[in-house]
């Protein structure tokens, strides 16, 4: 039996020896670069679409209090809300003080796969 991928991408994140000399990405795989492509890109950076993207990147030297979690907090919400593919279930923005970096921990379901996953993100701050 031949299994299809619903969605497919192009990855250059993991060597090619390890993912079988290729570059190829499938469903889920597909979808977490995507999402996190988007994480990624500073807001403004796109072209003809500037409100794609998150202020996270610009966090690096930012202060670790509550106005810098809810910026992350909020961002996040709205990659998740942007991307049909997903649903977001629980999102939780912790504050690290020791590692210097905020924490987002997020339940997520893949709609059309119906699958659920989830997903730790680090992001570093400034002291």
């Amino acid at each position: 039996m031949v299994t299809r991928s619903i969605y497919r991408g192009f990855s250059t994140q993991k060597s090619w020896e390890t993912r079988g000399r290729s570059f190829s990405t499938a469903d889920i795989q597909t979808i977490k670069a995507d999402l996190l492509n988007h994480i990624y890109t500073i807001k403004g950076e796109r072209v003809m679409q500037p409100n794609f993207g998150t202020r996270i990147p610009l966090m690096a030297f930012e202060p670790l209090d509550p106005t810098s979690i809810k910026i992350i907090e909020d961002d996040l919400r709205e990659v998740f809300t942007y991307d049909p593919r997903v649903n977001l279930i629980d999102l939780i923005v912790l504050a690290m003080p020791d590692n210097n970096a905020i924490v987002a921990v997020l339940d997520i379901e893949y709609i059309q796969l119906q699958e659920f996953d989830t997903l730790r993100l680090e992001f570093p701050t400034g002291s």
